[in-house]
């Protein structure tokens, strides 16, 4: 074979995998290609050493977005729906996955779910609170 026919042959393989590929590429979220609507924007008090239901379960949502308050950077511990499997239902100080004081996170319901949303605050602290559907 000449070395022409192996570049053709490399060419048409790369081209091959350009359009034909598995997709692993693309970005995949739950809002996708449709815009989401905000259902709720509220504040909410939370603490000290009390935990609440930040957002209730519902059938399908797209994001749900916890900010604490800049102002007493205080962290708090959130729990996300009820697994159903393991024995972590109630967050606490030591219980939760940590969100940090003075931060934003939104969760993607595509990876986080639709389940009611618990969270844990040592101390007093206000929450911004927005879900999406």
């Amino acid at each position: 074979m000449s070395m022409k026919t192996y570049v053709i042959g490399g060419l048409v393989a790369v081209l091959a995998l350009v359009l034909f590929g598995n997709g692993n590429l693309s970005p995949v979220g739950s809002a996708g290609e449709v815009p989401a609507l905000q259902g709720i924007a509220t504040t909410t008090a939370v603490g000290p050493q009390e935990i609440i239901t930040v957002f209730a379960s519902k059938a399908n949502c797209s994001n749900r977005v916890i900010s604490t308050t800049a102002g007493d950077g205080q962290a708090i511990q959130v729990l996300y729906g009820a697994p159903t499997n393991g024995d972590v239902t109630t967050p606490t100080e030591l219980i939760g996955h940590l969100q940090a004081g003075s931060t934003t996170v939104a969760y993607d319901a595509g990876l986080y779910g639709c389940g009611a949303f618990k969270v844990f605050a040592s101390a007093s602290t206000t929450l911004l609170i927005s879900e999406f559907r």
